[in-house]
């Protein structure tokens, strides 16, 4: 891993160290820019405000050698502004903030904080004070969603200008993390379509196929039925031998012969049946799903109207 050189000074420091420098005020105990737009959040003692610059300096300058970007970011977070700077990797920003350590002492009371506790003896006075330690840390804000991603500090082994190139290496791993969940997010999704858009296909045949069958069937009933009538006729026909038939009966059976006739399937060539209408009610009990999870493919007629129904792989 190449160390991030922190230079001892800063001749021409980044844009946005200059702007974090120009809002440093006149305090000579503590800096704190959080809060401030388009600076870099500090909370630190006055003492260690130059070496935080020079190490914001160089994090953010071999951040952008390396083609990511560095930018001042603001957002509103029930209902307040909140000012952030990020470094942008591949379109992932992750948020940075300075900080010095600090540590519990006892708390000594000041003068008035006595004079109010004897004056009410069940005051309650803080135990501890937090004081700066002397120790930076850099890293994801409190609260961010990377809080407990990426972090470094001074230690007893190390200082945090030995950690730079640690961190910048954290942030490369976790955009490439994030790329690789969102592709599989996006595949996850893709599949799921295809799925789904398969699903309705065979719906579709099976409906075309249920339909089909209905006529089929129905034609094969009207046709028995046809040819049992007239195997009636000729039946009643033959009864009377050589005799003439009667002239009711004959009328009844020369209506009989005439739907015969019109019952008769065959007696026209067939044809396969238009298919039903496809509608998503109906596909939607035959595939079990949600039949508004995508685009529907077909119109009421049955014909496609998406040119392709099949997603395209994101992988291409």
């Amino acid at each position: 891993m190449p160390a991030i050189d922190v230079p001892e000074t800063l001749d021409r420091p980044h844009r946005l160290v200059r702007a974090t420098r120009k809002t440093l005020g006149r305090s000579q105990r503590v800096t704190d820019t959080r809060g401030k737009p388009e600076v870099i959040p500090l909370y630190l003692s006055r003492p260690l405000a130059d070496r935080a610059l020079r190490i914001m300096h160089a994090l953010f300058t071999e951040a952008e050698r390396r083609g990511y970007t560095v930018e001042a970011q603001s957002d509103l977070q029930r209902g307040e502004a909140v000012h952030m700077v990020a470094i942008v990797i591949r379109c992932r920003a992750f948020h940075l903030a300075l900080t010095e350590r600090t540590t519990k002492v006892p708390h000594d009371p000041t003068p008035q904080e006595r004079r109010q506790q004897e004056r009410n003896p069940w005051t309650r006075l803080p135990k501890y004070d937090e004081e700066f330690n002397g120790r930076l840390a850099l890293g994801a804000p409190s609260g961010s969603w990377y809080q407990h991603s990426y972090s470094y500090s001074d230690s007893a082994r190390w200082t945090l200008e030995s950690r730079l190139g640690h961190l910048l290496q954290d942030l490369e791993r976790l955009a490439a993390e994030a790329d690789r969940r969102e592709r599989q997010k996006e595949l996850r999704e893709a599949e799921q379509r295809r799925r789904w858009y398969a699903a309705v296909a065979r719906a579709r045949e099976q409906q075309i196929e249920q339909h089909r069958a209905t006529i089929l069937t129905g034609q094969i009933r009207a046709w028995r039925q046809a040819e049992e009538i007239r195997a009636f006729c000729q039946a009643a026909r033959a009864r009377a031998g050589d005799a003439p038939v009667a002239a009711d009966e004959a009328d009844w059976l020369e209506w009989a012969e005439v739907y015969a006739a019109q019952l008769d399937p065959i007696r026209e060539p067939l044809r396969t049946p238009v298919d039903p209408p496809a509608g998503q009610e109906v596909l939607r009990e035959l595939a079990k799903i949600d039949s508004y999870a995508y685009p529907w493919p077909f119109d009421t007629d049955g014909r496609r109207t998406l040119p392709d129904d099949r997603p395209t792989d994101p992988r291409a």
